[in-house]
């Protein structure tokens, strides 16, 4: 089925899709379970390979190939109450074991692209959470692909309360490895002068700017 979305949207010009989803979620209250494989972290891999093989094929040159996007990192589905955009407080073991593992496996298969979520996990949104994207995702897995916000997950740092405003959004969610924003125009109004004033260094803008382009 990824192969067919890939051959469809490439042919009108499409070169990128925000899927799959490959959160795992044991609450069936969560609106967006049909969008996952489930609670089983070995099938959520399984299905989040199969599908970013579908979708990138064995070229992303090939011109009815598309760009993958490994989503929502992380623990997305573990929402308390399965009410969207809720807290996630989970432990290291469940983070690890059950919510990781389908995206580890899509990292291994060459995923271009990594999105984050809406979410606090364990009491930081985890646009601006370092130990996932710099620490995990960047550093011990390699991943050398790009990450993209969520839809104005960004500036809702600022109405979970961890940032104070949208230029605080900007320095926090650049620090912690979130190298594009989508449409909570924080990068756009703000990034230029964290950097100015020494909140980004331009060693963190240049390696966000080599990973956009090499995609």
């Amino acid at each position: 089925s990824a192969q067919v979305a890939a051959d469809e949207a490439s042919a009108v010009g499409i070169n990128w899709t925000f899927a799959p989803m490959m959160d795992i979620s044991r609450d069936a209250r969560w609106g967006r379970v049909m969008e996952g494989a489930g609670e089983d972290p070995y099938l959520g891999a399984a299905i989040a390979v199969a599908r970013v093989k579908g979708f990138q094929g064995d070229d992303l040159a090939a011109p009815n190939t598309i760009a993958a996007c490994a989503k929502h990192f992380a623990a997305y589905g573990f929402s308390e109450s399965g009410k969207e955009y809720n807290t996630v407080d989970i432990g290291m073991s469940t983070l690890y074991n059950f919510v990781l593992p389908p995206f580890k496996a899509a990292v291994d298969n060459e995923v271009a692209t990594v999105m984050n979520g809406f979410n606090i996990l364990n009491g930081i949104p985890v646009t601006g959470n370092k130990m996932l994207q710099r620490d995990i995702l960047k550093g011990k897995w390699g991943f050398d692909g790009f990450v993209i916000s969520d839809w104005a997950s960004m500036a809702e740092m600022a109405t979970h309360g961890y940032a104070r405003d949208l230029k605080h959004v900007a320095e926090l969610a650049a620090n912690a490895g979130s190298d594009m924003d989508m449409q909570s125009f924080a990068y756009i109004t703000h990034l230029k002068e964290n950097v100015e004033e020494g909140n980004v260094s331009m060693e963190v803008i240049d390696d966000a700017v080599r990973r956009i382009l090499r995609i």
